[in-house]
């Protein structure tokens, strides 16, 4: 999905008016946009503009699952009214109030705050080519599909339960079909994690083999060191007594 492309969305339209009454001196009231999803539920929330009756400007998109919750405050801004504008920029120079009257104008350009819900099962059904409502009493099957779209990125032809020019089969063997997909591709993604997972622990014990084998060869060789060290201290003790011995015997 990139900027190029148009989705058109069918549902109900609801339209909410707020008004904000307020003080001199007095803060304004701090809106927060709030969504929860429930256990076993997602649904995807798009906010944007509305550019004309039938058109949305998404602007931002989160996916909410598995009680997952949103709390986003809402930064208002009020923009003056015609005759507050027209005694503001009274004083100014004409280039200066059509430069004024161009910034009001952009401003005044899609003002109005909209929000999209999507609701995943019902798309998850269409893009797996699924008779409607196929889903709603598969949680697992459900669970298990968005890990894999989600966390890895698996394309949906390889789960869906027949192609675009193909036709469809029976519903439950439609759904048997995209479970049986999805059961291979689970047992794949096992076998590749075991498969890591044996390579990590290869790589983590040869580094302790490395490790202890050096450890080894210093110690032999502080023993080696130790054993000359001790032969020459030995030696010079001899030595020195020896030599006392003989000046002694010279005394006499």
């Amino acid at each position: 999905i990139d900027a190029a492309t148009s989705a058109t969305f069918m549902g109900e339209h609801y339209v909410h008016g707020y008004i904000s009454h307020h003080f001199s001196g007095q803060p304004q009231a701090q809106l927060k946009l709030v969504a929860r999803a429930r256990q076993f539920s997602s649904f995807l929330v798009v906010v944007g503009r509305i550019l004309a009756h039938d058109r949305l400007d998404p602007t931002y998109a989160i996916l909410l699952e598995n009680k997952d919750e949103l709390n986003i405050p809402l930064d208002l801004e009020t923009i003056p009214t015609p005759a507050e504008f027209r005694d503001a920029i009274e004083a100014l120079s004409p280039e200066q109030q059509r430069f004024a009257k161009a910034i009001r104008a952009m401003q005044l350009e899609s003002t109005l705050f909209a929000i999209c819900i999507i609701q995943i099962k019902p798309q998850l059904e269409r893009l797996l080519r699924l008779p409607s409502d196929s889903l709603t009493k598969e949680i697992q099957l459900t669970q298990d599909l968005m890990e894999l779209f989600i966390k890895y990125q698996v394309p949906s032809d390889l789960v869906t339960s027949c192609g675009q020019s193909e036709p469809g089969p029976e519903p439950e063997a439609a759904l048997q079909l995209v479970k049986g997909h999805v059961e291979a591709l689970q047992q794949m993604i096992a076998g590749a994690r075991e498969k890591e997972l044996k390579e990590q622990a290869e790589v983590y014990v040869n580094h302790r083999m490395e490790r202890q084998a050096e450890c080894v060869r210093d110690v032999s060789f502080e023993y080696d060191r130790y054993v000359w060290d001790q032969r020459a201290i030995g030696a010079g003790s001899v030595g020195g007594g020896v030599s006392t011995g003989l000046e002694r015997f010279g005394e006499t």
